[in-house]
């Protein structure tokens, strides 16, 4: 899996696909004129008039949307190589678990890094700290 924008991204754009990257411990690669191939899982930034509104997970297997607003920037910093889990409801975090290819856990780690699947918003956290919000 990798990261990267659709053509043309905006800075915001540029930088939360950085920053989701970078949160998810996989490569993120500048866009240009690339194209999948079809080969690997691609989540595509999108975005509508500058704004950052969702990712495409393209696949093998087709496309699905995950559509959200983001609240606020993405906390700057480098982080560990490490694998984030999916915390939250079991059918809420499910889905998001499965969009982005990780385990869920019922028993969250507050040291650990974690994506939060609350009712209309998701958290990424980091060792208690909240990098970025998404509200679905």
């Amino acid at each position: 899996m990798l990261v990267t924008t659709s053509r043309d991204p905006s800075p915001k754009a540029r930088r939360f696909g950085r920053a989701l990257a970078e949160f998810l411990s996989v490569p993120y690669l500048n866009r240009g004129k690339h194209s999948s191939g079809g080969e690997e899982t691609w989540l595509v930034v999108v975005e509508d008039h500058g704004n950052t509104r969702g990712i495409v997970k393209r696949s093998i297997a087709g496309e699905e949307l995950l559509a959200f607003r983001l609240q606020g920037e993405p906390l700057a910093g480098r982080l560990k190589k490490d694998v984030p889990v999916v915390t939250g409801r079991a059918t809420e975090s499910k889905a998001i678990a499965q969009f982005f290819e990780l385990m869920r856990s019922d028993l969250p780690d507050p040291e650990a890094r974690t994506i939060s699947v609350a009712s209309g918003r998701i958290d990424f956290m980091d060792e208690g700290a909240t990098r970025f919000s998404l509200r679905l």
